[in-house]
């Protein structure tokens, strides 16, 4: 899984399973109450708001990490409830857990279990609002826990609750800035993927208006014109003028000017350039998360072979994103025999494609490929080699003048059109 799905599926994954260590780090204040156990009653409470923070912990991550106009009641619901779980767990640490003082015979979070409970409480409370505030807010809550962990310290009598607060501080900030960085990269991603789709759709729709604005300058003036010619023809018929008849005519030559005008237009906005088609090429397969990797350079064909060679790059990529399930995709360029060689490879092949699943027939878009091809001279094959689906397109590596612009789309049928 690739793009903003795999980050957030690989983000979402990670932050998880660290919460889920929250109840070891338990643990470690459970055995060092070994030496001091309190009361069944507190030591029940305690178990049952640990493993309730460890849950709502989780949760809380879980709804704050989509989208905000997605979070809803619920996010709020369950903040509230696990910021009264975080309180009566600081509450219960600071009234009944108790806090030993020094000299330790190990390190400090192995026998001191009320500041484990608090410096443990802190870390996975501020991590798990990190999806929802800022920098800010997040370390001001990371001091916060700190003071409460230097607090615990003092209302035990032991010395050193300075000490003690300034490495927590340090423990629970480092905490929130991991949460907070791997949150920060998933916004950045969506950012960047929502950007990508704003670019594609103002693309779309600039050159909607373009084409708007193209066939209004084309048809528009033309019908214009037609329109006063056509009253003009009219009134010079009623008083029985013979200017009439040249007027009619030359609607009737602006009119095939028109369309042959309106065919030049979409002509030019069919057109295909094959090293703009292999840039495309590589944006597309990159977007889809493919490797691609073009080799060669594009050869000095004229523009008809150079075209058809371009709609053999569109084609075989569009297939590779809509019908493979490539990592890789191989398009290289070379010269062999006295012909340009274009080859087309990617190791996405399915079962369903292989030879004989779909009784060997080839799509609409090979055959349309082998049709203009042909009408340059040139020719493609595909075939499978293990893994790997290869089409191979060739065309005559012949240098050839420009032609002269043959008329765009089919020739008139109207016999008045004709006249």
């Amino acid at each position: 899984m690739t793009g903003v799905r795999g980050v957030e599926l690989y983000t979402r994954t990670t932050l998880y399973v660290v919460c889920l260590l929250e109840p070891f780090l338990f643990l470690v204040a459970a055995a060092a109450l070994a030496h001091d156990p309190p009361s069944p009653p507190v030591a029940g409470a305690l178990l049952a708001l640990a493993l309730a923070h460890t849950g709502l912990s989780i949760a809380v991550l879980h709804l704050g990490m989509a989208p905000a106009p997605e979070r809803g009641r619920p996010f709020r619901a369950t903040l509230a409830v696990f910021a009264v779980v975080s309180a009566a767990l600081a509450a219960l640490a600071l009234s009944a857990v108790p806090s030993l003082p020094p000299p330790y015979d190990g390190f400090w979070y192995t026998e001191d279990p009320r500041s484990v409970v608090l410096v443990t409480a802190g870390m996975f409370t501020v991590g798990a609002v990190s999806p929802v505030l800022r920098s800010r807010p997040l370390v001001v809550g990371s001091l916060a826990a700190a003071a409460v962990v230097g607090l615990g310290r003092v209302l035990a009598g032991v010395p050193g609750p300075v000490g003690i607060a300034v490495l927590s501080a340090f423990i629970i900030t480092a905490s929130m800035l991991s949460f907070r960085l791997s949150v920060w990269i998933l916004e950045v991603v969506r950012e960047l993927d929502a950007a990508r789709d704003a670019t594609t759709r103002l693309a779309v729709a600039e050159e909607r208006l373009r084409i708007a604005r193209d066939v209004h300058d084309v048809v528009g003036r033309a019908l214009a014109t037609v329109a006063v010619k056509s009253e003009l023809a009219a009134e010079l018929a009623r008083r029985g003028d013979a200017r009439a008849v040249d007027e009619i005519l030359a609607v009737r030559t602006l009119a095939q000017d028109s369309s042959r005008e309106v065919r030049g237009v979409v002509a030019g906005y069919r057109s295909v350039d094959l090293a703009t088609e292999l840039a495309g090429a590589r944006s597309v397969l990159a977007a889809a998360g493919i490797a691609v990797r073009v080799l060669g350079a594009v050869p000095p064909l004229d523009p008809r072979r150079q075209e058809a060679l371009a709609w053999v790059v569109r084609e075989a990529v569009t297939n590779v994103v809509r019908h493979s399930a490539a990592g890789e995709c191989v398009l290289r360029l070379q010269q062999a025999d006295g012909a340009t060689v274009l080859t087309v490879s990617n190791d996405g092949v399915r079962s369903a494609v292989r030879p004989g699943a779909h009784g060997g027939a080839d799509g609409n878009g090979l055959a349309g490929l082998r049709e203009r091809l042909a009408a340059v001279g040139g020719g493609v094959t595909t075939r499978f080699d293990g893994d790997r689906f290869v089409l191979t397109a060739r065309v005559p590596a012949v240098v050839e003048p420009e032609r002269p612009a043959e008329p765009a789309g089919p020739a008139p049928t109207d016999p008045k059109e004709r006249a």
